[in-house]
């Protein structure tokens, strides 16, 4: 279940970031997006940089 929401966490995002500019996507809209509490965010991620940055980590490990 972890694997699935964390999935779905980085979905919403990417699909909020195709949508609106980084600096207005806020974990409200996050949350929403896939259906999920806030707590079950904040549970796989600090914040929207870190997030972010595991997102492009394993974006640049796909890439190499």
């Amino acid at each position: 279940m972890a694997n699935f929401t964390k999935k779905a966490i980085k979905e919403s995002f990417v699909k909020l970031l195709n949508e609106k500019p980084l600096a207005k996507i806020s974990v409200k809209d996050i949350v929403e997006d896939c259906g999920i509490n806030r707590n079950s965010f904040y549970y796989h991620f600090q914040d929207i940089p870190a997030l972010l940055e595991e997102i492009i980590t394993e974006q640049a490990e796909e890439l190499i």
